[in-house]
């Protein structure tokens, strides 16, 4: 037999594991929706031609994924989820042979192993232990990661085939990342070049053309979104001044800091337990008598078991700490340190080599690059990308353990990183973000958006969704009608009667500027589009935009516009238990007055 027959057992319980967590997501994707953030990503990528300011071009990379499913949520949803996945799974791939060798870990367990650790990159789409798997610039920002990191492993300072290959990468994730989030880029260019300094790998050469391929992509992306360099710059210079006007903390000061964190009892306990229960299986696996080794498989083969009941329902209670529940990721780190130590000795660290040691800290940091620019805390945020703290323990755990059988301790790792995987997902499809109840208790299915794109949603929501078509259909509104937000909250409602959002993909409510990037975002519309344009109003509403941003296309709200539907919101929606009230108001002025009357104040203003 190839493999001792535990080990087998391992490798068949993790293969399977794999395909079963992967699948379980997949399913997920048909179920919920969040009217809020999940929307703002949807009306983005739907239609990213229609903004002319933005500081992420996530939506235009997107969008022909959004066109090629044909507008279909749930299908964009498990595309997201396979590109993440895959790109995870190719890292780890790369990484195995990278770090523990071909000798020492062959085909089959490569592929088996780092499929388990790519489930950990299924956590990004839980965030702050909150289900949010529709595309967006923070998945576009992880995938972009997960891609440089790739290229990094196989960049060389010499010019081969691979190596070439590798520098390519480098460039391309570089340019999704600035695409992504332009903060992200910037903290990812200076780690990359830390990276290749620490390890010995910078060629001037050779990292021309990553520079090259990542600038030539930001050109081509500037001529096909604006038609020209400085086109596309002035909408990332509008873009950031909107951001700078709602003055909710994306300053470049503010970016620059160390956030803390706090973990509760619970999860003290929990990664205690945690990184003592990995170290024996581990431990017990490398041991010479067959008792102890079959010892250590068994207690490593709870692991699937357990999460496997969990995806399967047996376990239906919210396994939720606290928003910092994402840095449990760390247990698998810490327990493969800590085995490094017990079993190789301290002084296999005292021999780890140049670039070992860098490519430990830059997989250390990658996740800091990730969350650099939020104005979540980092920590939280960078939980996201926790499948490189995964990567930089296990860098320390190859270094020590080189030119030896390092399988098992991989097997096991793998399937504590899948447990870990199934904890977290399950916390948020408990609680998926700004919804009333778990996912699994969905049963109201409505088309949502484009034809055959359907949902499974709350009663509630559902209600809520299925009165606003009926609303937007008595009132003949019809499907791409230009429609202004101003209740802050709403770009889901908007997405789901066919409207189109105009200003901004979302004018946001709720934050000091709110009113003043409402009224400068609607100044970039052009007046021939604003003319036709509808409003959505909440009166009482948290969030509300005051109705005085129409005179920023010389319009009044009382006199120009008459309410021709209301609308109840429903419990849970923009994370409020309380129900409001939303009226749909028409436009009574004539295209041709409208339009005059928006032309004579902008050419004042001029």
């Amino acid at each position: 037999m190839a493999f001792p027959l535990g080990r087998m057992l391992l490798l068949l319980a993790s293969a399977l594991l794999t395909v079963l967590c992967v699948g379980w997501v997949l399913h997920l994707s048909h179920y919920g929706i969040d009217l809020t953030d999940e929307s703002f990503y949807l009306v983005w990528i739907a239609d990213p031609f229609n903004y002319r300011v933005s500081v992420t071009q996530f939506g235009f990379i997107y969008h022909p994924l959004y066109e090629l499913l044909h507008g279909n949520i749930a299908a964009l949803r498990q595309a997201n989820i396979l590109i993440t996945f895959g790109l995870a799974w190719l890292l780890g791939n790369f990484f195995l042979e990278t770090v523990f060798g071909k000798l020492y870990l062959e085909k089959v367990s490569r592929l088996i192993i780092s499929g388990s650790i790519a489930t950990a990159a299924l956590t990004s789409l839980v965030f702050a232990g909150l289900w949010l798997p529709t595309p967006s610039y923070n998945s576009l920002a992880f995938q972009s990661l997960l891609i440089v990191s790739t290229g990094l492993l196989l960049a060389n300072i010499k010019a081969n085939r691979e190596s070439i290959g590798g520098w390519i990468l480098i460039g391309v994730g570089g340019w999704l990342a600035f695409m992504a989030k332009p903060t992200t880029a910037a903290a990812l260019c200076l780690c990359v070049n830390f990276y290749l300094l620490g390890a010995g790998k910078f060629n001037i050469r050779l990292a021309a053309v990553s520079v090259a391929v990542a600038i030539g992509f930001i050109v081509l992306s500037a001529f096909l979104i604006d038609g020209s360099i400085p086109a596309f710059f002035d909408r990332l210079k509008g873009g950031a001044e909107l951001l700078q006007m709602l003055a909710g903390g994306h300053t470049f000061s503010k970016s620059l800091r160390l956030d803390g964190f706090q973990l509760n009892g619970d999860e003290r306990l929990f990664f205690t337990l945690g990184v003592m229960i990995i170290f024996l299986a581990i431990y017990s696996s490398q041991r010479k008598n067959k008792s102890i080794t079959y010892g250590g498989v068994l207690l490593a083969v709870a692991f699937p078991i357990i999460s496997v009941a969990i995806i399967l329902g047996v376990v239906d209670k919210r396994l939720y700490f606290s928003p910092f529940q994402g840095l449990l990721i760390w247990i698998v780190p810490f327990a493969a340190v800590s085995c490094g130590f017990a079993i190789y000795r301290y002084k296999g660290f005292l021999h780890i080599s140049r670039s070992q040691w860098a490519l430990a800290v830059i997989f250390l940091v990658l996740p800091y690059a990730y969350a650099f620019g939020s104005n979540n805390n980092y920590w939280i945020a960078g939980a996201v990308a926790g499948i490189f703290w995964i990567l930089s323990g296990l860098v320390l755990l190859g270094a020590v353990a080189s030119n030896r059988d390092i399988r098992s301790p991989l097997l096991s790792l793998g399937l504590s990183v899948q447990l870990i995987a199934v904890i977290l997902i399950q916390s948020g499809i408990e609680a998926p973000y700004r919804q009333p109840q778990p996912l699994r208790d969905n049963g109201y299915k409505l088309e949502v958006g484009a034809p055959g794109s359907t949902l499974i949603l709350s009663d509630g929501f559902g209600k809520y969704l299925s009165e606003g078509i009926e609303l937007a259909k008595r009132a003949a509104l019809k499907k791409g009608t230009p429609v202004i937000d101003l209740t802050g909250q709403s770009p889901g409602i908007l997405y789901a009667i066919g409207a189109s959002n105009i200003g901004q993909a979302w004018i946001l409510g709720g934050y000091p500027g709110s009113e003043k990037f409402a009224f400068e975002a609607l100044k970039k519309v052009p007046c021939e589009q604003i003319s036709r344009a509808w409003l959505l109003v909440e009166p009482a509403g948290p969030l509300k935009i005051s109705s005085e941003v129409v005179s920023s296309f010389n319009a009044n709200m009382s006199r120009d516009f008459e309410v021709v539907g209301m609308l109840k919101t429903a419990e849970g929606v923009g994370g409020y238990k309380e129900v409001r009230m939303q009226q749909l108001w028409k436009p009574t002025r004539s295209v041709h007055e409208a339009m005059a009357a928006c032309n004579a104040v902008r050419m004042m203003r001029h």
